[in-house]
């Protein structure tokens, strides 16, 4: 299982399969997107999950289950934004990714949590999501297939 508190990740790097994926345009924040109309909203939803399914696909993201995404943006000047107020553009960026295929959906089976990421003053704006999600191709020790069982006999 996935570790949320990702202390793992950085004790063991190897265990995790970690994705990072940056799209270069502002966010759009919470607040812009509900003075929007629909129509104007689903032209930028659409460009956003085409942006992130098109970046999956090109860096060859691998089909993945249980993941933690982590949601970074980038900010030129301006006023800083809120964290989660980047909550639009990262909703589309995970419907992008199961566009994509790398996750079979996006409800809590499969994405175990979203963290927002304070906005980082940046040259340049746009959106970085990181995926991080439990290497399944590494071999398990002797320790991780005896804990298995001894939870599996529960």
């Amino acid at each position: 299982m996935l570790d949320p508190n990702l202390d793992d990740l950085y004790r063991d790097p190897v265990a995790y399969v970690t994705s990072v994926l940056h799209y270069g345009k502002r966010p759009v924040t919470l607040n812009a997107e509900r003075r929007m109309h629909h129509f104007e909203r689903a032209k930028i939803v659409k460009e956003w999950r085409n942006a992130f399914a098109w970046l999956a696909k090109l860096n060859h993201v691998p089909r993945l289950d249980r993941v933690v995404i982590i949601a970074q943006p980038h900010l030129k000047g301006g006023r800083m934004q809120d964290c989660d107020a980047c909550h639009p553009s990262v909703k589309a960026a995970i419907d992008g990714l199961v566009d994509a295929g790398v996750l079979i959906d996006d409800s809590p089976p499969h994405v175990l949590e979203i963290r927002y990421m304070a906005p980082l003053p940046s040259s340049e704006d746009g959106l970085t999501i990181t995926v991080i999600a439990r290497n399944t191709t590494i071999k398990e020790t002797n320790q991780d297939r005896k804990s298995t069982r001894l939870n599996s006999s529960h």
